[in-house]
């Protein structure tokens, strides 16, 4: 999964302490060389400061927005998948209406007003798929029930809760609920990579 931006900013906020002690630690060993200790105070010590506490890292928020096959996925993924366009690599229109006929399960990301894309090449087995809509609590809970019996199991993530298929070998898809939406993606980092470009961390 591609490392999230309040991932980057905590880490550059840690350097950058860390750094800070440092040069602290050598600017007091410069200003005390050559010079002869201070005579004791008989004023009493300072008070001792309270810990800084750290501020919490905003959790990232869905951003509801009409997604297409193009938008939903992040800029750079979508730059190589066009760039292999040449090679007979697109988004086959088709994919919907051939859904519905092996799986009505999957088609109601159409039926329920979102998308399901495909790209592939033409005649080719692997193919790279992924959907998305709203969801309504009663049709989550139902969903998530056949997936269930599907063999497979869910897990609760920063996001909310995944749904990945235990016999990787078969489908690796991996499912993902929200409140009032769910996502599809035929692997888990394809998922992953959709994540990060739809949700967003707020501004500190």
């Amino acid at each position: 999964m591609a490392s999230r931006p309040y991932a980057n900013r905590a880490r550059s906020a840690t350097l950058a302490i860390a750094a800070a002690a440092l040069l602290g630690v050598v600017l007091s060993g410069c200003a005390g060389s050559g010079q002869k200790a201070a005579p004791p105070s008989s004023s009493p010590p300072p008070a001792t400061t309270a810990p800084v506490t750290p501020t919490p890292v905003p959790t990232p928020t869905f951003v509801a927005k009409k997604y297409t096959c193009q938008s939903i996925l992040p800029p750079p993924t979508l730059a190589v998948f066009t760039q292999k366009a040449s090679d007979g690599f697109t988004l086959q229109k088709d994919y919907v209406e051939r859904v519905h006929n092996f799986s009505p399960d999957l088609s109601q990301f159409s039926d329920w007003g979102g998308i399901l894309c495909q790209w592939a090449y033409p005649n080719a087995e692997k193919s790279v798929d992924y959907g998305f809509s709203a969801i309504t609590a009663d049709q989550a809970t139902t969903e998530q029930a056949q997936l269930t019996k599907n063999g497979y199991v869910g897990t609760a993530k920063d996001h909310g809760t995944v749904f990945a298929n235990t016999d990787t070998t078969d489908f690796p898809d991996t499912y993902l609920f929200i409140d009032g939406y769910w996502f599809y993606a035929s692997t888990t980092s394809l998922l992953d990579l959709i994540v990060d470009n739809v949700f967003a961390t707020p501004d500190q």
